[in-house]
Parts: structure tokens; C-alpha cells; sequence
């Protein structure tokens, strides 16, 4: 038997509470068995609710602990069956450290859950001692474990995708709670019929109390979430209609370069090709981000590709409206008035605004958007860079979900 100070000391290095260490071993090289005994006698019968400390019997097994120094650490745990003195029932005690048929305590699976996240399940793995399918399931039974946490306060939610592979196939939907700023689902497909069945999951009464739904302008997300939700009010996302109105813009602005170069007169071509040419993302960014470089090729455009140079001005006075400080009545005029001077411009992006009007009012009433859930997808997509890939979709949602519990 070791000595008391070597107990003690192993005792704080293991430092859980109400547990005792009786004794050691060392089995091999690298690795050592520590006995622990519960400090606390008495447990709560989850029957009746009486404390009992009658002993019924005794079951002991192994648990893996996080590593002390270069030593593997396995617990031998004593998890005692009490039998209630008031009914009767016999029952196992609760050890705070390890839940009920686990081999690994509560914090060696967080701190292998936080390198997978770091680095991929092979390297966690190796690290602390372990196979790579018990890595594996645990991380499946913790994703069971958040799955089940379903959010009962969400107010405002936000509905987006996110390509799985290059090239724009295979999107997932992403779910978002915008006021947690959390993913709250990825699902495997965008479509309809797959967030529906997400959706229903949540229960009436989470989907009753959702006020306000952020989306691109997809009809089959505005369809379902006035199906679904009663109670929320879509909104349109105002970066994606200024996506629309940026998109005729760079297009024109292509059709100009074409039409420049088929010009016969060579001073007249090239005066304009000069004029064009690095046009796109002055035209793109807003006017108080231009520097003094830009503000010059906006302005020489005055001369090359008037139409052009004003559909900027259109394109700014836009995202004027969106920047003020107005209610929804008053931008519904602005509204008006901007489609009923862009449209010989902006033909595409006036017509989305006309269907989508009441959406993209409901903006000005709390000025929710999708740059939340945009946020997200750039990390999501920086996280999967950062695993190699992660082809496989339940091992891609299992970390975005870990990650924003764990890491954020």
C-alpha cells in the first residue's frame, strides 16, 4: 500500500470532488490504474427520492481519465447499487465525473471532443490512448446529447445553405437562432420537404413562438415558413437584393466591354477599353469605401459608359434607403420611386422588389438580416477546409455542431 503523502498528492492531481484515492499501480510503462473511492455515501433514490446509504452490492470497472503527465490514467471506480430502505427499488449511484455505461469520464471526452475540433479523430486518438472507432462513438453520443437540447427560445431565425462540394451542387440548409448566433441544424438538402420535417421536430410551441425568419429570395423557404410558422414574419434579406441589383450591374458592365472591343475606330476602342477596364469592383463596393484611385475610374466612366456610371448611382441610392433610418411606409415610397427610375437598368432587380416587397419592408421594422448566418457559413466553410474535406455529411454536421458548442 503507498504511502499517505503519495495518496494525497495523487489525489489532487486527479482533483475530483468527493472522491477519495486508496491506491495505484503501475501495469506498464506508460500507463497507471488509480482506485477511487466515493466520498459521499448517501444517493437519492430516483423512485421515491429518499437518501438511502444501504449497500446492495458492489460493481467494479475501469474508466479512462485525461492523462497525468506522460502516464495514461484508468480509474478504478466502484459504482455501488444502493436499495432504497423506503420502497425498495434498487438502483445504481450517480457519479458526478462519469455517466451511467461509459468507459471514459465526462472531462476526457471533452478534452478529445476539443482536438478532434483542433486537428481530425486519428490524432485525438493517439493522443490520449484510444482507438479511433471509440473516438467515434464518442462523439455520436455526444451529438445525440445536443440533439436533444431542442432551443425552446427562439425568436428569430435565419435559413441559408451552403455547398457541400465545389461547384454549387449538393446544398446543405443552415439553420440558425440569431440571437444565440448559433447553428441550431445543418441538414443534409435545402429542400422543402427536409426543413419541414427539421421544423416539426421542434414542436408547435417553439414554431409558434418565432417572430421573425430570415431568408434569401428562395420562394420554397418564404412557402414554407408561411406554412409552418404562424406567428413570424418573413423577412428578405437586404444583402441578397443588393446581390441581385450588384449582379445586372457587373453584367452591363461586361456587355459594355464587349461592345467596346467590336468598336472599329482604334482611338474610340481603345479610349473606352482604358475607361472599363478594372471597372468591376469600384463599381461593386460602396461609394465611402472608394479610395481616391476608384472615385477617378467612377468618374471617367461619365464619359465612356454614362448609362453605366449612373446605374452606380443608382445602385448606391439603394443601399441609401437601406442604411436610413426610416420606417417600412417610408421606405415603401423610396421604394417606388427607385424602381420607377432603375427599371430601365435594373429590370431583373425591380421585379424581385415588386414580389417581394412586403419581405423586404419587414427589414426597416427590426433590421434583421442574414449577415449573422453569412458569418456562420464562412466559418463552417473555413472548419471544413481545415478537416480535409469531411465528404462524409454526418461527420461534417457532427463537427460544425461540436464546434460552435465547444469552441464559441
Amino acid at each position: 500500500m503507498p504511502s499517505n503523502p503519495l495518496l494525497h498528492f495523487i489525489t489532487k492531481v486527479i482533483n475530483i470532488e468527493d472522491i477519495k484515492v486508496v491506491n495505484y499501480d503501475f501495469i506498464t510503462e506508460d500507463e497507471i490504474v488509480v482506485e477511487i473511492q466515493n466520498q459521499s455515501k448517501f444517493s437519492q433514490c430516483p423512485r421515491c427520492g429518499k437518501t438511502t446509504n444501504k449497500t446492495h452490492q458492489n460493481h467494479w470497472y475501469m474508466v479512462r481519465d485525461i492523462p497525468m503527465s506522460d502516464y495514461q490514467v484508468i480509474l478504478k471506480v466502484n459504482r455501488r447499487q444502493l436499495k432504497c430502505i423506503e420502497c425498495y427499488q434498487v438502483f445504481s449511484e450517480e457519479l458526478s465525473f462519469v455517466k451511467t455505461r461509459r468507459t471514459y469520464t465526462k472531462r476526457l471526452a471533452m478534452k478529445v471532443i476539443k482536438e478532434v475540433l483542433e486537428t481530425n479523430v486519428e490524432s485525438a486518438a493517439r493522443r490520449n490512448g484510444m482507438t479511433v472507432s471509440e473516438v467515434e462513438t464518442l462523439l455520436k453520443e455526444l451529438e445525440a446529447d445536443l440533439l436533444k437540447e431542442k432551443s425552446h427560445q427562439i425568436k428569430k431565425l435565419g435559413i441559408d445553405e451552403i455547398t457541400q462540394l465545389k461547384g454549387g451542387k449538393n446544398y446543405a440548409a443552415v439553420l440558425v437562432d440569431l440571437e444565440t448566433r448559433r447553428p441550431i441544424a445543418l441538414l443534409e438538402k435545402r429542400n422543402k420537404v427536409i426543413i419541414a420535417e427539421y421544423l416539426s421536430s421542434l414542436g408547435s410551441e417553439v414554431l409558434n413562438q418565432i417572430e421573425e425568419v430570415s431568408i434569401d429570395l428562395w420562394m420554397p423557404y418564404k412557402s414554407l415558413i408561411q406554412e409552418m410558422l404562424p406567428n413570424a414574419q418573413v423577412v428578405a434579406d437586404r444583402f441578397h437584393v443588393m446581390k441581385q441589383i450588384n449582379q445586372e450591374l457587373d453584367e452591363r458592365r461586361k456587355q459594355e466591354k464587349r461592345a467596346a472591343v467590336k468598336i472599329k475606330n482604334r482611338q474610340e476602342r481603345e479610349e473606352k477599353l482604358a475607361g472599363l477596364t478594372h471597372s468591376k469592383y469600384p463599381l461593386l463596393k460602396k461609394k465611402e469605401s472608394l479610395n481616391d484611385e476608384e472615385k477617378a475610374k467612377i468618374h471617367s466612366l461619365q464619359k465612356v459608359a454614362p448609362e453605366l456610371e449612373e446605374m452606380y448611382r443608382n445602385k448606391e441610392a439603394m443601399r441609401d434607403i437601406f442604411e436610413s433610418h426610416i420606417t417600412s411606409d417610408e421606405a415603401l415610397y423610396k421604394f417606388l420611386e427607385w424602381t420607377e427610375t432603375a427599371y430601365k437598368f435594373f429590370p431583373k432587380s425591380c421585379r424581385t422588389i415588386s414580389r417581394w416587397i412586403d419581405e423586404i419592408l419587414a427589414y426597416f421594422d427590426h433590421r434583421t438580416t442574414q449577415g449573422i448566418v453569412e458569418g456562420i457559413n464562412q466559418k463552417i466553410k473555413l472548419i471544413k477546409r481545415r478537416a480535409y474535406g469531411l465528404t462524409n455529411f454526418n461527420s461534417f454536421r457532427r463537427r460544425i455542431l461540436l464546434n460552435w458548442h465547444f469552441c464559441c
